[in-house]
């Protein structure tokens, strides 16, 4: 009996610095403390006040910690500016708006959300690694942007059977999903290189984002029924 319940009161504690230090990194690795490719253990067992041994009784070396982190980061990838867009939808119906400014609106404020977020970054940069990356790494990935695209759909879903519309034939709610969304990578990717360009280039009276939500809206016209009783 003490031989099976002793490995168990000692595997508990290491289970949890384990993941406390994977935790502690990640947060770093969101607020750029941790550079991509040069994650450091030591950096992390400082942050949290852990010694040396800490670290190296959970990982042999230091590849092994970034690998597993590597994996870490990927598996917990999560694109909250989907959810934090669609917790204002009830707020967007008490403003009684019609169909295009909801459109616009809710576009605004996906893409300032979206962009304030490092995720989309992170699955880029592994998704730009090397083929030799863990395939728990690629695993990941997709499953986050499969996530995205389901996520994303039912949002939409809902929001069209409030407005009583409807997809038009031939598209879907993950055609529209997967277009909004890449719309949005695409305009991400371009603030990120040029933040000051594209507020200056195609800043509005209407607000620093309103051409991406022109465009939103163009997708939308081209997907859905705007007449709800089509």
């Amino acid at each position: 009996m003490s031989r099976t319940s002793t490995p168990a009161r000692t595997r508990r504690p290491k289970e949890a610095t384990r993941a406390a230090i994977l935790a502690k990194a990640y947060e770093l690795y969101l607020d750029k403390k941790l550079t991509p490719g040069d994650e450091r253990l030591s950096v992390v067992l400082d942050s949290l006040g852990y010694t040396t041994g800490a670290g190296y009784q959970i990982w042999s070396n230091q590849a092994e910690f970034r690998q597993e982190l590597q994996v870490y980061i990927a598996e917990n990838i999560e694109y909250a500016s989907l959810r934090a867009i669609a917790g204002q939808v009830a707020e967007l119906d008490r403003l009684k708006l019609d169909f295009d400014q909801r459109v616009l609106e809710g576009a605004e404020r996906y893409i300032t959300a979206f962009l304030g977020r490092e995720d989309f970054y992170i699955s880029l940069r592994f998704m730009s690694m090397p083929a030799e990356r863990p395939p728990q790494i690629t695993a990941a990935i997709t499953q986050a942007y499969e996530r995205l695209t389901w996520e994303t759909s039912e949002l939409f879903k809902n929001v069209l059977k409030v407005e009583g519309r409807r997809m038009k034939d031939g598209h879907t709610y993950d055609d529209l999903a997967v277009a909004t969304s890449a719309l949005a990578e695409g305009y991400a990717l371009r603030n990120r290189f040029q933040p000051e360009r594209i507020k200056t280039d195609i800043a509005t009276e209407y607000g620093p984002y309103h051409a991406f939500s022109v465009s939103f809206l163009g997708i939308v016209t081209q997907m859905v029924e705007l007449d709800p009783g089509a």
